[in-house]
């Protein structure tokens, strides 16, 4: 078995990054529907390994009894957070009334919650099995092994992350890191992924086309992050205006959703020279181009997406699409960015 985990690396981390994406997709679902409260604590549901599958199993005093206990542990965060220096963000987990409220059982919210916390577990399994065999591969290589050892790290940070965004009921800025987080788990598998594949580039000359890989990847990390925000805004609008008042709610979203509409043009723009910078290079690898190509037709579609949002006042069904595509491109774009660093090292040798 263990010589079989050192000889399979690179087709393990193929298999975390599909599990990662599908857990990417079930928390674009939890999210749409409103399921992040689902279960009101963590890591059980509702007190148990196996939720509820209606209110009669819970005491009648169920709602009570988890409010109180976030308090306690929020109470716990925030002195933690004062002592780091992070006296403003303590003060609104204390104060902030939106903590203490309650969430009624839902089981489909429930079941929803619960499903993307079971994939996360598997997600982390299939993540400690890549890290096993780091340790098996032959010849031992430090660096890979260190890389899957920073993934289990990374995993089991994201799933404290998970419990304080239940605890504080989805605070503004745990969320933003929990999506942050995610991207550099994300980045963090291909990473292994590329070092174990052996694709080495032939006919590449970088010259400008390895500047507008590198900004496109950031312009892109910063329209994720401005997405994020967004979509917190959202979040508070829904609960002032209400479910059936989504027209108010596109009304009402501010200078950051300009913004964020506005970026995707730019992101569009960048692309589409970075693409014509490969086609200039006729005899580049079709492998590279092939990824270009995937790349383009998912920024456009990513912009459809977020076009039907906007003016289809938000439909459901679009949500867990356009944060599972976000994610998508900026996996894509960092492989792309790591070929295209390969190929300038090996035109150096």
């Amino acid at each position: 078995m263990f010589t079989w985990l050192g000889s399979n690396y690179n087709y393990l981390t193929r298999i975390s990054l599909l599990l990662l994406y599908l857990l990417i997709l079930a928390g674009g679902i939890v999210r749409c529907t409103g399921s992040g409260m689902g279960c009101p604590d963590w890591p059980k549901c509702f007190g148990k390994l196996i939720p509820p599958t209606s209110i009669e199993e819970l005491p009648e005093d169920y709602e009570e009894k988890f409010v109180s206990g976030r308090i306690e542990k929020n109470k716990k965060l925030a002195g933690i957070l004062s002592i780091i220096g992070l006296d403003e963000l303590s003060n609104k987990i204390i104060k902030d009334p939106e903590i203490r409220v309650s969430e009624k059982f839902n089981v489909y919210k429930t079941w929803t919650e619960y499903i993307n916390r079971l994939i996360g577990a598997i997600v982390g399994i299939s993540l400690f099995f890549l890290f096993l065999s780091s340790v098996f591969i032959k010849p031992f290589d430090n660096k890979i092994f260190l890389l899957s050892f920073l993934s289990i790290v990374l995993v089991l940070f994201q799933a404290w992350l998970g419990s304080l965004v239940v605890s504080t009921n989805l605070l503004s800025g745990f969320i933003t890191l929990h999506v942050i987080v995610a991207l550099i788990i994300i980045c963090n598998v291909i990473l292994c992924f590329h070092l174990t594949s052996n694709i080495k580039l032939k006919n590449f000359k970088s010259g400008l086309l390895i500047f507008f890989v590198i900004v496109s990847l950031l312009l892109f990390f910063i329209q994720i992050i401005l997405g994020t925000d967004v979509r917190e805004s959202v979040d508070g609008l829904f609960k002032f205006f209400g479910f059936n008042q989504r027209d108010l709610i596109i009304e009402s979203l501010g200078i950051n959703f300009i913004i964020h509409r506005s970026f995707s043009l730019l992101i569009l723009i960048f692309q589409l020279i970075t693409y014509y910078f490969i086609l200039k290079q006729s005899k580049i690898d079709l492998y590279f181009k092939n990824f270009s190509r995937i790349l383009l037709v998912l920024i456009i579609l990513e912009i459809l997406v977020g076009v039907g949002m906007a003016y289809f006042q938000i439909p459901k069904f679009l949500q867990p699409i356009h944060l599972f595509v976000a994610f998508l491109i900026f996996g894509i774009q960092f492989y792309i960015f790591l070929l295209a660093v390969v190929a300038k090292k090996l035109k150096t040798i």
